[in-house]
């Protein structure tokens, strides 16, 4: 290690050159310098969050394989009344514009809707209205018609007629193309200039992932700018100058593009998730650097000069700043373990975007100190108040640590009481802050329609013509009508319900014949009427399986969950000779609950084990490695206990919160300990070592705390809720983390008992 530290102090212009020709092979594998382009492709797509296969997947994409994409974007109009003839006018205009949308294969309106009914004696099936009405009478018999049926109400037209509904199907296509297509941009435009005094509402999953797109895209332009402004203002208050300022950053800038050169090499792009590993290299990059920048500017003021002042900065801080990259690391890649391929991206960029912070901190810092001229040494006691504070502080440890110790578990039961109240929930919808046009939109367009959420129960036979079966149709009709008695369930559609209407049309309208038919050949006469492009989304061409589709108001998963939950009892529980499952986009987004709770005791026990076996190898002993890790530990369970207090619910971004602290805070406790050890060796006495520790470390780790606070404070700014949760989350924690640092980590270390384990080891 010594022959290193000399190598980079007393040759910095060599260390500078392979440091800076791995930057500028970076900057090459970034940006093509004939066109030039970014090679970094930032895919923001919501999908990135969920699971990639598994039966879960399996199940859906065979789904859509059978009955089409299940995606809708609804575009609503809420007026007076919905049935006058300015409004039916608008709406068949606006429908006929809509179609001619590229990229909308289909949509359902009031104005092409197929109607079912009985004309004197006859059974006609037609659009609702072919013609706008031109008398009152018979606008009040086209309103009367439409809201005797139950396939319309709730899906094209309020119960009290005060709105009404466009359904768009969107083209097979991935969200990256939706979002590249401006589909939804351009439909809430038409809404827009037809709308005439209506009100506009949209909603759908299409125009929510692609409005979470385009905010994360701005973000990302947001957070990691401001994220360098707070690092460049954190380092100027602690050191009073620009050097110190400029070479972090440097550094920090060097190993951003070196880690998403990664990306590029590996072919990833940056995503919902891994979106956090830029302000994530930011953070723990400037607090390495600072750490040497901080240790060199203490032995400047020890007289020491040039590359002399570099090699003895690098003796004292090089192994602690190293042991604390490889725990950050190892933190970090507890996330792999993770189920979700982009968390698990996240761990594997996130450990790269660390060891390339570690890697510039430890050879671009110095060897830019060392060739750079020295500043004049600045007198001590101008800043010696942090430090004096430090040992009132450590005194306090000291004398009080049963007290200092006490308080500490009483907030670690009070954490683990808020932590069996932990709710788990991934709702887009609920991600977008509450005065989000978007968010306010899907909420009015739910109170107004059947709901802008769609679920898909399927039951599926080996047998050919199985849902020609009255038998068969009943038992679906009887499923459909427990549905119906669920909590959040408001509207379901299927091919038993069409059936049922047009067998009451048959019977010239008649209550008593809205059921099922009777025999297979009826229900084969009434097919035959009623077989339309629709119907495919509900029965397959073979009529071997069926679905209803259940329309729901946007809710917090966890109580979606609950909902599938009943629906897969029932589904149990029937003896209906088929295969019978809930799929669909929001079941697969609800599924990611189980990847995260399982993700998150996966990735926290490998963390803990990992960095508790660092630590027994640093201080041999099991005991004290044990005693160690409770500072660490502390701020993990007081972040799920604030989780669990505050409501604010464990997601996919959230889940990473844990890790990160865990991984970041440990490097400040490693900082002391090994202070403290040193200072334990020389003076044989653990609480005049503790006070010596905490001196010796308070600069450096205050303002790198700072640093960190700054950096994860900056998500703040984010238009997405979950990603404010977590910045917000993560500064709180961590800077709870300075504060077990500063007080309870001393009065742990006063009476660690180092001395019994030097003389076991012996």
């Amino acid at each position: 290690m010594e022959r290193l530290n000399r190598l980079i102090a007393y040759h910095p212009a060599w260390v500078l050159g392979v440091v800076l020709t791995l930057g500028l092979g970076a900057v090459l594998v970034l940006v093509d310098v004939t066109t030039p382009a970014v090679r970094l492709k930032i895919e923001t797509a919501v999908e990135k969050v969920l699971p990639t296969h598994g039966p879960d997947r399996e199940r859906y994409q065979a789904f859509r394989d059978r009955f089409g994409n299940d995606e809708l974007l609804f575009v609503g109009l809420v007026t007076d009344d919905v049935f006058t003839r300015d409004n039916l006018v608008r709406i068949r205009r606006m429908t006929k514009r809509f179609e001619q949308v590229e990229g909308i294969r289909a949509v359902l309106s009031l104005s092409n809707a197929p109607d079912v009914r009985s004309v004197e004696g006859d059974v006609s099936i037609r659009s609702i209205f072919e013609e706008v009405p031109e008398t009152d009478a018979e606008l009040r018999a086209l309103r009367e018609r439409v809201l005797e049926n139950p396939i319309h109400v709730g899906t094209l037209v309020s119960a009290d007629a005060r709105a009404t509904a466009f359904l768009l199907y969107p083209l097979e296509m991935s969200e990256s193309e939706f979002l590249a297509s401006g589909i939804d941009e351009t439909v809430h435009a038409i809404a827009l200039e037809e709308a005439g005094g209506a009100e506009v509402l949209m909603a759908g999953t299409p125009p929510l992932k692609a409005t979470t797109s385009r905010i994360l895209l701005r973000d990302l332009f947001t957070v990691v700018p401001l994220g360098y402004v707070c690092m460049a203002l954190v380092a100027f208050v602690m050191f009073r100058s620009v050097r110190a300022v400029a070479i972090p950053l440097l550094a920090v800038t060097l190993a951003q593009g070196w880690t998403l050169a990664t990306m590029v090499l590996f072919g990833k792009s940056l995503n919902l998730v891994t979106f956090i590993v830029p302000p994530l290299i930011n953070a723990v990059g400037f607090a390495y650097s600072v750490h040497v920048v901080s240790e060199h500017e203490e032995v400047l003021r020890e007289g020491f000069r040039g590359p002399e002042a570099v090699c003895e900065a690098l003796r004292r801080v090089a192994f602690p700043v190293f042991l604390t990259g490889f725990t950050t690391a190892a933190g970090l890649l507890s996330l792999c373990l993770n189920r979700l391929v982009a968390i698990q991206e996240f761990g594997a960029f996130s450990v790269v975007g660390a060891v390339s912070s570690l890697v510039a901190a430890l050879t671009f810092v110095p060897a830019l100190l060392s060739i750079l001229p020295d500043p004049p040494p600045r007198h001590a006691a101008a800043e010696g108040r942090l430090e004096a504070w430090a040992e009132r502080l450590a005194t306090f440890d000291v004398r009080h640590r049963r007290w200092v110790l006490m308080a500490g578990f009483l907030v670690a039961v009070a954490a683990a009481w808020g932590l069996t109240r932990i709710e788990v929930s991934t709702s887009f919808t609920h991600n977008l802050r509450p005065s989000h046009p978007l968010r306010q939109s899907i909420v009015r367009f739910d109170e107004s329609m059947a709901g802008s959420i769609t679920l898909h129960v399927v039951m599926e036979t080996d047998e050919r013509d199985a849902f020609k079966d009255p038998v068969r149709l009943r038992q679906q009709q009887e499923l459909e009508a427990w549905l119906l008695e669920q909590p959040l369930v408001n509207k379901t559609s299927s091919i038993s319900e069409y059936l049922m209407v047009v067998n009451r049309a048959f019977h010239e309208g008649d209550p008593e014949y809205f059921a099922i038919p009777e025999t297979r050949s009826l229900v084969s006469q009434y097919l035959f009427f009623l077989w339309y492009d629709q119907l495919e989304s509900l029965v397959d061409s073979r009529f071997e399986a069926a679905d209803i589709l259940v329309r729901i108001p946007a809710s917090p998963t966890n109580e979606i969950a609950d909902l599938m939950q009943s629906i897969e009892a029932k589904l149990a529980s029937m003896d209906s000779g088929a295969t019978a499952y809930v799929t669909g986009d929001t079941p697969l987004i609800v599924r990611t609950m189980d990847e995260i709770s399982w993700g998150q005791a996966v990735s926290l026990s490998g963390a803990t084990l990992i960095i508790y076996l660092i630590l027994v190898a640093y201080f041999r002993s099991l005991r004290v490695a044990a005693m160690a890790l409770i500072p660490n530990a502390l701020p993990v369970l007081v972040y799920f206990g604030v989780l669990g207090l505050t409501g604010v619910t464990l997601n996919v971004i959230t889940s990473l919160v844990a890790c990160i602290v865990l991984g970041i805070a440990v490097d400040d406790t490693i900082h002391f300990l090994v202070r403290f050890k040193e200072a334990y060796d020389e003076v044989g006495d653990e609480a005049k070592a503790t006070l010596m520790a905490l001196g010796n470390v308070v600069r450096p780790v205050t303002s790198t705390t700072a640093a960190l606070v700054g950096g994860f404070a900056v998500f703040a700014a984010s238009g997405l809720k979950h990603m404010v949760e977590f910045g917000v989350l993560a500064a709180c924690m961590l800077a709870f983390a300075w504060l077990v640092d500063v007080t309870f980590t001393p009065a742990l270390c006063a009476r660690l008992g180092l001395k019994r384990d030097s003389a076991e080891t012996r």
